[in-house]
């Protein structure tokens, strides 16, 4: 009879299915770490690169990122195995700033209920389209990757009053972090501080060697007839004047030299061509990077400096009476003074400085800049609707919950169905069957790069379920036949017809009853809708078909299989 089964093509599909699911889940037994960020200062950035998995150091094989971690301090020559490749580096500064995470069991997309990480969900601060949104994950994705944060997910949901929203699943990142690095805009401004000096009330502005009369009254100036409040701007010889601040004396205005969209380039690599650094001061950190801008915006920078008058400081440096200021979403970032060589000259490559009290926190800042001015202004304002975040140990104790919640589940099932029919051979069948669906859904969620969360879990026990329950009402049309109406007389294979017509019914309105909580929710409800969906499909079009084949042939020759009348 085996052999019999085993030429049948029913049993041959599910057979192969299997082997090919188990394929694509590519269970691992090996140790190993992987890289999941790489700081821009650690003495390892160009040899590593994140993703790759580093399989032991120093003769110490990496089992978890508590063995990786150990080498965080050393000095002296690391040898090291990432990818299968052996490198060597020596160490001379304490501090490989690298972060890793424990190499994947399997090829299985984990979601953060069961692994750790940050969701965040955003919200657009007005009402956008379909297009909108896309530009708009498009620019998070930007910022993430280049701050990053590893195995960031994207996706654009709607809730059910078509409300947009972004979701963001990463495997790190504080919730200060991500507020600073999603929550801004981005709106990049680099301005000049034009100082004028008043005498009766009046002064002149000097700009591109053009002369504008400047009348102060009271709250209000007067510039070469544009009356302008404070914070409001004017333009003059297409370059646009703010009237940013007044004392008794002067009055400081504001010449934009440059945006966002003139920034071509952001130095992340110090390197020969470009300055990208951070370096101890007194009291704490610097950092420093380059940005390249247009040519139209180092123009700019060149007529709105070309009059600037001299002053040389206590250090008996030159600077031009005016700073380079920097504002992100209309506030001010941080305020340069601008070398007096550079006037009348065009800029490319303006400098972007800041100080923090920690080497941490430079770092952070001066990545969140970068990856800002990098990835460019949002689309439009966002606002934070939640952030989520799960701590790795709590990922751990979810996933041993659910095995002994599997478990215990299983034991209760395997029972209810020995005592329904006293025979081993029919738990034996439902529980090789019941266990095939599972690793068939694992490999269909391994091949189209879907995440297994906690909702996915939910969804192939449901999937499992009906699996089940179909295949008890297989067993007991095999087992009792039966009809209706007038007396009939069935046959095996007519008994297990009667059981498909009845199954595909109930996936069909399985599936019916899923497919609206496909498109509702924010992500749980989807994910348990389609992970329902593909287990139901599975069953109905490649497990099912077999398992009757298999309960056909073991249980024809039963004594209680033989057909029976029916009234």
């Amino acid at each position: 009879m085996l052999k019999q089964l085993l030429k049948d093509w029913r049993v041959i599909l599910v057979i192969v299915f299997v082997v090919l699911a188990i394929v694509a889940i590519r269970p691992s037994f090996g140790g190993g770490v992987v890289v999941t960020s790489i700081s821009q200062n650690s003495p390892l950035a160009d040899m590593l690169s994140v993703g790759e998995v580093i399989d032991w150091m120093n003769d110490k094989k990496m089992n978890s990122p508590e063995d990786f971690n150990a080498f965080e301090n050393y000095t002296g020559v690391l040898k090291f195995v990432h990818n299968g490749k052996l490198d060597l580096k020596e160490i001379i500064t304490p501090g490989l700033g690298i972060n890793v995470a424990q190499k994947p069991a399997t090829n299985l997309n984990l979601g953060l209920d069961l692994i750790g990480g940050t969701r965040v969900l955003l919200e657009p601060k007005e009402n956008v389209t379909d297009a909108v949104m896309q530009q708009l994950i498009s620019t998070l994705e930007t910022r993430i990757n280049l701050y990053g944060l590893r195995e960031a997910k994207f996706q654009a949901v709607k809730d059910v009053s078509g409300n947009n929203y972004a979701l963001i699943e990463m495997a790190g990142g504080s919730k200060e972090e991500i507020e600073n690095l999603l929550a801004k805009q981005g709106m990049f401004e680099g301005k000049i501080e034009r100082i004028i000096t008043f005498s009766d009330n009046r002064g002149v502005l000097v700009l591109d060697n053009k002369s504008y009369d400047v009348v102060r009254n009271g709250d209000y100036i007067d510039i070469n007839g544009n009356v302008l409040g404070i914070n409001q701007s004017t333009t003059l010889n297409g370059i646009e004047i703010q009237f940013f601040n007044s004392t008794e004396n002067n009055v400081t205005l504001l010449a934009k030299t440059f945006t966002g969209e003139d920034i071509v380039s952001v130095c992340i690599q110090d390197s020969q061509l470009c300055v990208s650094r951070i370096a101890p001061v007194e009291g704490g950190w610097q950092f420093m990077f380059q940005v390249e801008i247009s040519q139209a915006g180092a123009e700019k920078f060149a007529r709105i400096t070309r009059n600037m008058k001299s002053i040389v400081l206590e250090s008996g440096e030159s600077y031009l009476d005016g700073k380079k200021v920097l504002f992100l979403d209309g506030s001010l970032i941080n305020s340069l003074n601008i070398h007096a060589d550079l006037a009348g000259k065009d800029l490319k490559n303006p400098s972007i400085e800041g100080f923090r009290t920690s080497r941490d926190d430079a770092l952070k800042e001066k990545l969140t800049l970068q990856s800002i001015l990098q990835s460019g202004s949002l689309p439009v304002g966002v606002n934070i609707v939640r952030i989520d975040q799960i701590s790795p140990t709590l990922g751990r104790s979810f996933i041993t919950a659910t095995l002994i919640a599997a478990v215990i589940a299983s034991i209760s099932v395997m029972g209810v169905i020995f005592f329904r029919y006293r025979k081993f051979k029919i738990l034996l069948i439902m529980m090789i069957w019941s266990i095939s669906e599972t690793i068939l859904i694992l490999g269909a969620a391994s091949l189209i790069k879907w995440t297994i969360d906690l909702a996915s879990i939910a969804g192939i026990i449901a999937a499992i379920g009906t699996g089940t329950n179909d295949q008890i009402m297989i067993v007991d049309e095999i087992i009792m036949g039966g009809g209706e109406g007038e007396k009939k007389i069935y046959t095996v294979k007519q008994r297990v017809k009667r059981a498909f017509f009845i199954v595909f019914g109930a996936a069909g309105t399985i599936v019916a009853a899923m497919l609206p909580l496909m498109f509702v929710g924010i992500g749980v409800m989807r994910g348990f809708a389609i992970t329902t969906t593909i287990g139901v499909m599975i069953g109905v079009f490649i497990t099912r078909p077999a398992f009757g084949r298999v309960a056909e042939k073991i249980l024809e020759k039963e004594e209680f299989s033989q057909p029976k009348e029916v009234k």
